[in-house]
């Protein structure tokens, strides 16, 4: 091979790995750009400890039946952060707080635009008690505490 051609040759090798490093960083950085995805519901299951069970989903993607264990104190809203994420444009960012009080849980508002309601009734920043059976709305989603 004479010198003109490996010179061609290492040229076109060249250019091709530059081309490979765009198309992998290009790759990288889209993937980097979609939103992350919130730990998912939990799926149905027959264990009976305290969840949350979708029954309106909203625009949220998630399915009616699908379910939140609940675990020491969650917030919930459509921020990624949240413990449970409702991606609907109803609900605020961090829309409502849900906690372990002794043996019961108890949902308080977070100063929500569209506010919470347990059974059609209001929610403040004190917080509602829960016992069982409860539909709990946070904007345009509607949920079911099981204990």
């Amino acid at each position: 091979m004479s010198d003109s051609t490996e010179l061609l040759v290492l040229r076109l090798a060249l250019i091709g790995m530059v081309f490979l490093f765009v198309l992998l960083a290009g790759v990288v950085l889209r993937s980097g750009l979609r939103p992350r995805r919130a730990a998912a519901p939990a799926p149905s299951r027959a264990r009976g400890g305290p969840r949350l069970v979708v029954i309106t989903p909203g625009t949220t993607g998630l399915h009616p039946g699908a379910e939140f264990e609940l675990a020491g104190e969650m917030t919930i809203g459509r921020d990624g952060g949240n413990g449970i994420v409702l991606a609907d444009p109803s609900v605020s960012g961090r829309h409502a707080a849900i906690m372990r009080v002794g043996r019961d849980w108890t949902v308080s508002d977070l100063g929500s635009t569209n506010g919470t309601l347990v059974n059609g009734r209001a929610v403040d920043g004190r917080g509602f008690p829960l016992r069982g059976g409860e539909k709990v709305v946070f904007g345009a989603v509607v949920l079911r505490y099981l204990p």
